[in-house]
C-alpha cells in the first residue's frame, strides 16, 4: 500500500468513527447509526439500514441481546461477504463471511469485556442499565450514555468495520 492510500484509508477510518459517534448523539439507535456511518463510505442499500431498526439497545431496547453496534456490524460484514439467494445450493457460502464476524467480535471482547449490550455497558459504566425502565434510562442519559459513552463504541465499531471492508477490497463510493 502506498503513502496515499495508506492517508485515505486512515482518513476514511477516522471519518467513519466520527460520523458513528456524531449520528449515535444525534439520533439514537446503535445498530442503525453504525450500519448509516458506514453507508456514508460504501456502497450499502438503504434496506440495511431499516434492517438494523431493532437491534439497537441489545435488540429492541431489552438490553438482553448484543450490542446494537455490534449486531449492525454484522448486518454490514454478512451484506457484503455473505450468502446471496442465488447461492442457496452452495452451503460453503454460509461460512464464508465467519472469520471476518470473528474478527469483529473478538475486537469487542478485547475492548469491551464481550458483545452483549449488558457487557459492554458493564464496562462503560461499571453497571447495566434498563432501557425500558423509564428511570434506569434517565441514569443511563445522566451518566454519559447518549453523550459520548455509546457513541464512542458506535464510533469505533464503524472504524473496524472500515477495517475490515478496505482490507477485503470493498470499493469505497467516497474519499
Amino acid at each position: 500500500m502506498d503513502a496515499r492510500n495508506k492517508v485515505d484509508r486512515e482518513e476514511i477510518i477516522r471519518d467513519i468513527y466520527r460520523r458513528g459517534y456524531e449520528y449515535e448523539q444525534r439520533y439514537d439507535g446503535c445498530a442503525q447509526c453504525t450500519v448509516a456511518a458506514v453507508q456514508d463510505f460504501f456502497p450499502v442499500n438503504n434496506a440495511i439500514v431499516k434492517a438494523a431498526t431493532s437491534f439497537s439497545g441489545g435488540i429492541a431496547s431489552t438490553t438482553e441481546g448484543p450490542c446494537g453496534a455490534f449486531s449492525g456490524g454484522i448486518l454490514i460484514l454478512s451484506y457484503f461477504f455473505g450468502r446471496q439467494r442465488d447461492d442457496f445450493s452452495d452451503k460453503s457460502m454460509l461460512r464464508r463471511p465467519g472469520p471476518l464476524v470473528r474478527n469483529y467480535w473478538q475486537r469487542f471482547i478485547d475492548e469491551y469485556g464481550g458483545y452483549t449490550c449488558r457487557e459492554v455497558q458493564t464496562h462503560l459504566f461499571g453497571r447495566a442499565y434498563r432501557f425500558l425502565d423509564n428511570e434506569e434510562y434517565y441514569q443511563y442519559e445522566e451518566a454519559g450514555g447518549i453523550k459520548d459513552k455509546c457513541p464512542a463504541v458506535v464510533g469505533q465499531a464503524g472504524a473496524w468495520l472500515a477495517e475490515i471492508l478496505i482490507d477485503n477490497n470493498v470499493p469505497c463510493i467516497k474519499s
